[in-house]
């Protein structure tokens, strides 16, 4: 069993849930930090953007404005995310953990059977995705697709050929912080109003749909953190 942190934020807003974030990742430098595993909701809803993404193409900000939904823009890469009915995790530790490789694939590989068994706490068999895999070529993405879910990644899962989970990682300074969006439940029209080529229905499922009844938030957070534990091997602090 390997020492971990565990946090649950609870709610807050966009600037303080990427703060908060950014802030662990600035901790784990600190030789001897523990990892860390994060979990948290937005409130408002919000849209997060990637690190490198044009703001004027990702997002429809007047639909944000109308809906009282913030805007903000993370520190790691990828596309843009509805923070909408869902639980958001977060992994941060340094990178020369004995847990994870000194690689960003390897450590996406490692985060995966977490949320792998995660999803089998809850009844949901997933696949892991690997580019070279069959999976990889399904869903399709392009220039005018800005949405995370729009397309699976390096060791993300699909359920039945759709996303449900969508992660970004970065690493600075020895550390490496990654955040993903576990979709409770998924509003295929709300996120096409948001997200430019979002609301991919066909591509993207959710918790809720997958068990064909009402999931609550605990009962979320309770499966993730038993898979983690489970697959990680994890002793919280």
């Amino acid at each position: 069993m390997s020492m971990w942190r565990f946090i649950d934020s609870g709610p807050a807003s966009a600037a303080q849930n990427m703060a908060k974030d950014e802030g662990l990742l600035r901790e784990a430098i600190t030789p001897g930090a523990f990892p860390v595993l994060r979990f948290y909701t937005w409130s408002p809803p919000a849209v997060s953007l990637g690190r490198f993404q044009d703001k004027e193409r990702a997002v429809n900000a007047e639909a944000c404005r109308q809906r009282g939904f913030d805007i903000v823009r993370r520190i790691t890469g990828g596309r843009a995310v509805l923070h909408y009915d869902e639980l958001t995790y977060s992994v941060i530790a340094r990178s020369d953990s004995d847990l994870f490789p000194n690689d960003i694939l390897g450590t996406y590989k490692v985060i995966a059977t977490g949320l792998l068994a995660g999803l089998r706490e809850l009844g949901i068999i997933a696949e892991m995705v690997s580019r070279s895999g069959r999976h990889a070529g399904m869903v399709k993405s392009g220039p005018q697709e800005p949405a995370c879910f729009s397309s699976p990644s390096w060791y993300e899962l699909l359920v039945k050929g759709r996303k449900i989970i969508g992660s970004a990682q970065r690493r600075v300074g020895g550390a490496f912080l990654q955040h993903g969006s576990i979709l409770i439940g998924y509003d295929p029209a709300l996120e096409s109003e948001i997200i430019p080529g979002g609301g991919m229905k066909d591509a993207v499922t959710c918790i809720r749909a997958e068990l064909g009844r009402e999931v609550g938030l605990d009962e979320v957070k309770r499966a993730f953190r038993d898979g983690f534990t489970r697959a990680l091997g994890m002793e919280f602090q």
